[in-house]
């Protein structure tokens, strides 16, 4: 019985486990390309690209997407979990490259401001120009940098987007990555391991890499348009290609036909090796079953005072300070329950296991003291030594069996 006890309550704190793992609310991807915000073409830029292009030429047996039988609606159910190395590699990683240097002089490297987090990195990086800092100084300047470069995540910068489908445990275990990837001393304990939503993996790349260049929503393309320069909005990515076709075109690239008439050309769009067949189905998964609203739901939504921007980045909040209060979190009814159950099913065991015992030492006592009394009223009244006219017990007994005795056989005047 116990051991079964024991069993049910692993298992109701392992699954609460899991679905709390499960509760980052995914939300539709909104607002116009990266790209456009800045006012900025495709051609004279380095944001989104890896450098490598799809073939000119249809390959043969390319086969089909191993996910292409189960249904979306299943898929939507796994789950995975991440690191920070993959957080980098769906969010940041189009932009800053695998080493995080960035494409000087546009897009600048993230190893200087992460080292600048580092304390001791500080310090060291003074000492190498003959400045000695106090650890409270450097303590502090650390500090500092370390806002800085968490508000950068939160409302982004003149070049950069803000990235506010991040959660707060996904942006620490973003930053312990980036303390590793900048070699500061004592990342490794930092690496935090997150179990999410395939679906919630989608949405990381949809907003994060390929929104800059793709906007939400729009007209879909014709050929002559794909020629002229026109990308497809995000919107109708699955309708213009099946599963299979969408993952071989994010990861190994495919033609697309251009022009008038039209044609199979490589295309423009770069191959994004660093992402898995698994992550490309992701994609294809978030924009199905999260399709981008329409402009015109967005912008009642939005209301009068809303502005456009990616991703939704009019409903950024500024980096909470130290004395402001959690802003709330949506939370699940399953998750809300849980804790309060696992507490009462830990207790309500230990209750059970505890009760014969404490029958037990309870029915021990009463035998005790049940012989104590029959043998104190037995026996003759223990010696004593008078002072002031007043008897007391001599300090040779046991203070427990004083005790006692003063409860079954007071002093006699």
């Amino acid at each position: 019985m116990y051991k079964l006890l024991r069993s049910v309550v692993a298992g109701v704190f392992l699954a609460g486990y899991w679905l709390t793992a499960q509760n980052l609310a995914v939300t539709d991807v909104q607002g116009e390309s990266w790209l456009n915000h800045l006012a900025r073409s495709f051609g004279e830029t380095s944001m989104g690209k890896t450098g490598r292009l799809g073939p000119s030429e249809i390959r043969p047996d390319v086969g089909t997407s191993r996910w292409e039988s189960q249904p979306l609606a299943v898929l939507a159910t796994h789950t995975v979990t991440v690191h920070g190395a993959d957080l980098y590699r769906m969010n940041c990683q189009g932009c800053h490259g695998e080493s995080g240097l960035g494409a000087p002089p546009e897009i600048n490297s993230v190893i200087n401001p992460v080292r600048s987090t580092s304390a001791a990195l500080i310090m060291e990086r003074m000492k190498t120009v003959g400045m000695d800092v106090e650890p409270a100084t450097a303590s502090e300047m650390a500090l500092q940098s370390r806002k800085a470069l968490l508000l950068r995540l939160h409302k982004g910068g003149q070049d950069m987007p803000p990235f506010p489908h991040l959660s707060e445990i996904e942006i620490r275990a973003l930053m312990g990555y980036l303390k590793q990837l900048a070699g500061v001393p004592g990342a490794e304990r930092d690496q935090v391991p997150l179990r999410v939503s395939r679906i919630r993996i989608g949405e990381h790349i949809a907003k994060s890499t390929c929104q800059i260049c793709h906007a939400a929503t729009g007209a879909n393309p014709n050929p002559e348009q794909l020629l002229q320069g026109a990308i497809p909005p995000l919107s109708t990515l699955t309708a213009r290609a099946s599963l299979s076709d969408f993952v071989r075109k994010v990861t190994q690239g495919a033609p697309v036909l251009m022009g008038s008439p039209a044609l199979l050309c490589r295309g423009r769009m770069p191959v994004f090796g660093y992402l898995s067949e698994d992550e490309a189905t992701d994609v294809y998964l978030y924009l199905t079953l999260h399709p981008p609203p329409s402009p015109a739901i967005v912008a009642v939504g939005m209301g009068s005072g809303g502005q456009s921007g990616p991703s939704g980045a009019s409903n950024i909040r500024r980096l909470p300070n130290a004395g402001d209060r959690e802003d709330a979190q949506p939370v699940s009814l399953v998750r809300f329950a849980f804790f309060p159950t696992v507490l009462f099913l830990v207790l309500g065991g230990v209750v059970v296991k505890c009760m014969p015992l404490a029958t037990k030492i309870h029915s021990n006592h009463e035998i005790r003291y049940g012989q104590r009394s029959t043998t104190v009223q037995d026996q003759p009244p223990p010696a004593t030594a008078g002072l002031g006219g007043k008897k007391l017990f001599p300090a040779l007994l046991d203070p427990s069996d004083r005790a006692m005795d003063l409860v079954l056989q007071p002093p006699r005047r």
